[in-house]
């Protein structure tokens, strides 16, 4: 509880700063409590059961079991922007979460320079923009659902730290961005990375994931009832996983390839939204990772009942394998906006594992769970 209210304290003091013209703050944040309701059989210990374990946030192991939780998913960001004149400015964003115990840290910080009215460019350290949602993927008021599904946002990175270049142009009555990217991020003490270290039995001290060489675009356009966006990077992927007594296990690294297709269509009160992926490796499996997501949104006033689909899958393309990693969550649940900038949300998740089960693969294991709570923004 006193770091909840440390981090509220420091809110309130940048919001008081907000009274210098040059500085605005924005801020958004989420309560969410949630839990499953049975047992399963230990994927990786045969003959014992265990909780049901939904994995609502998969980079920061926001996890929930038989026990009611709101620290798998809450969350509370401000962020600041200070303008230096009309071509500068510079935005951080200190975020406090309930699965680091809502300790406040600084994950954005960067200088915008807007060069021309239609060219802007970003220095410092963003979300890397590799899904539909990925921008603000922690903003759960701008999206109908609890949360983007887990088993697709799902990667161990999302950060970097590089430039960002963006394009606004119009195609006929379409308003066009391209967005250019380069950065690198090394990510030690990688929560994800350690969590499935220790899953598998494993006891390493600390595990460091590296992402470099980060390179790539996404187009975004957009007309009256559509918003769509296609992505494409590639990068260099190292890992380093510490033993206790200071020993690297061996790591080949490799390079990776991402390829997105995502959007948000309207039609009178239905709203759907798609997002598909495709990740390849270079490695010598030929490792390949198509997901996607497909949901339906009915518009009824300030109500909005929803369902979502997603899959994700795990192939090798070099080797012949049977069932590896695989599984779908479907999700149901209901948005109700309360104010303008207040929603109340309502949401069940079945999550089935279909992986490969005398391999290992079936590690997540099957749940059912239900949360609930509110988002906002400010």
């Amino acid at each position: 509880m006193n770091k909840i209210l440390f981090a509220i304290s420091i809110c309130m003091y940048f919001v008081s700063l907000g009274a210098n013209a040059a500085l605005q703050i924005s801020g958004y944040g989420s309560l969410i409590a949630g839990k499953t309701f049975g047992t399963v059989n230990d994927p990786l210990s045969p003959g014992q059961k265990r909780d049901e374990i939904l994995t609502a946030d998969f980079y920061d192991v926001g996890q929930y079991d038989n026990d009611i939780t709101i620290k798998a998913e809450s969350i509370l960001a401000l962020q600041g922007t200070y303008k230096f004149n009309e071509k500068f400015s510079f935005t951080a964003q200190l975020v406090a979460k309930g699965v680091d115990d809502f300790e406040p840290e600084f994950d954005w910080y960067y200088l915008t320079y807007k060069a021309k009215d239609d060219l802007t460019f970003m220095f410092g350290r963003r979300n890397i923009p590799m899904y539909y949602f990925s921008e603000y993927s922690e903003v759960g008021y701008a999206y109908p659902w609890m949360r983007p599904p887990s088993n697709l946002y799902w990667w161990q990175v999302t950060q970097f730290d590089g430039i960002n270049a963006m394009y606004n142009f119009d195609i006929g009555e379409l308003s066009s961005t391209i967005t250019a990217f380069y950065g690198n991020e090394y990510s030690n003490d990688n929560v994800e990375m350690l969590y499935y270290d220790r899953l598998y039995g494993g006891s390493a001290q600390t595990v460091n994931e590296f992402w470099t060489d980060i390179l790539g675009m996404n187009w975004n356009i957009s007309g009256d009832n559509f918003d769509l966006r296609f992505v494409y990077f590639q990068n260099d992927r190292d890992r380093e996983t510490i033993q206790q007594d200071g020993s690297i296990d061996p790591y080949t690294p490799f390079s990776q390839s991402f390829v997105g297709f995502g959007g948000t269509i309207w039609l009178e009160n239905f709203t759907f939204l798609f997002d598909m992926n495709y990740v390849e490796y270079d490695d010598d499996l030929g490792t390949e990772f198509p997901t996607y997501l497909a949901s339906v949104v009915y518009n009824w006033g300030d109500v909005k009942p929803y369902i979502v689909y997603s899959k994700a899958d795990h192939e090798r393309s070099k080797v012949p394998t049977e069932a590896l990693e695989e599984h779908y969550v479907l999700s149901v649940g209901v948005r109700y906006d309360i104010m303008s900038n207040i929603a109340l949300k309502l949401q069940y998740d079945n999550f089935v594992d279909q992986g490969d089960e005398p391999t290992g693969w079936a590690y997540h294991g099957d749940a059912k769970a239900i949360s609930f709570g509110i988002d906002f923004v400010f």
